[in-house]
């Protein structure tokens, strides 16, 4: 495909739109790779999150997407949605291509589990880097509160969050584990997560920007809190992560892995959730080693 004179974002998204209800899905994925290739950043920018959703479908469970639980080997869009969705496919293609810009995508607090909702609401910053510095205050308070995500972390969280969103029973039978979406997920643990060895660099540039230092201070004051005072900071003191060459190769492992751990596993009491993370639980427990 020739490089294409630039068009308006709102004019591609319209034609990708349109091609999404009248193409089948292999000619999508096909024309896809070639917007992924030949267009910039500043574009892409603009359809990520509507790709993000027609793949993984909405957050409220109005929109299936591809249908990732459900779609099974037998399936002729098994393969297509696989090889799009790899560690080395087109969509992880584009969300290094977003991440070197340092593009930021938001997500109503309202779908974080429901300890880790309040947690915040209640003005209390959970443990979990992954909130650290993200929030967006808007105007009307706590209530309607984002996080501004990284690309990586926004595929991700939307990828985790799709095994749990509600949908409709499934039309037809089969195996949910040997769907495609617990394929994939097997796929990311391998590939982020290797037993052996170190995760690999990306295929698709020479560096990948890890994202920047995580501030080690946040104010919710002016929001709702009832007493700063009783505002609790639970913050890992990261040093920048351009100061520690590691950190450029473990932060995948690391966001990935919170990601699985808070959109998945963080279902109980809300109560529960604060005590497990008291200081002195964690001197109690055992400390996993860390990510090579």
């Amino acid at each position: 495909m020739a490089a294409p004179t630039l068009q308006q974002p709102s004019f591609l998204l319209a034609n990708l739109r349109n091609d999404s209800t009248t193409k089948p899905l292999l000619h999508r994925c096909q024309d896809l790779v070639k917007v992924i290739d030949d267009y910039p950043a500043k574009e892409l920018h603009v359809i990520f999150p509507w790709l993000v959703e027609t793949v993984f479908g909405s957050l409220d469970g109005i929109l299936g997407g591809w249908n990732l639980r459900l779609l099974q080997a037998r399936s002729h869009e098994y393969n297509i949605a696989l090889e799009f969705l790899s560690p080395s496919g087109p969509m992880m293609k584009l969300v290094y291509k977003l991440q070197a810009e340092e593009y930021k995508y938001e997500i109503p607090v309202n779908y974080l589990p429901g300890p880790v909702k309040a947690c915040i609401q209640q003005g209390v910053l959970p443990e979990c880097p992954l909130f650290h510095n993200k929030l967006q205050f808007p105007l009307s308070g706590l209530l309607t509160l984002n996080l501004a995500l990284n690309p990586f972390e926004f595929f991700m969280f939307n990828f985790a969050y799709c095994l749990i969103t509600p949908k409709p029973p499934p039309q037809q039978q089969g195996s949910s584990t040997d769907s495609a979406y617990f394929v994939l997920v097997d796929m990311y643990l391998k590939y982020f997560l290797p037993s052996e060895g170190s995760v690999p660099p990306s295929p698709f540039s020479d560096s990948v920007t890890a994202p920047s230092p995580r501030s080690t201070s946040v104010s919710f004051s002016g929001y709702g809190v009832h007493s700063p005072s009783l505002l609790k900071h639970h913050i890992f003191h990261q040093p920048s992560v351009n100061a520690d060459p590691a950190a450029q190769e473990i932060w995948r492992s690391e966001t990935l892995l919170q990601m699985f751990v808070e959109v998945w596993l963080h279902h109980y009491s809300l109560e529960m959730y604060q005590k497990l993370q008291s200081p002195q639980v964690k001197v109690r427990g055992i400390t996993p080693p860390p990510l090579n």
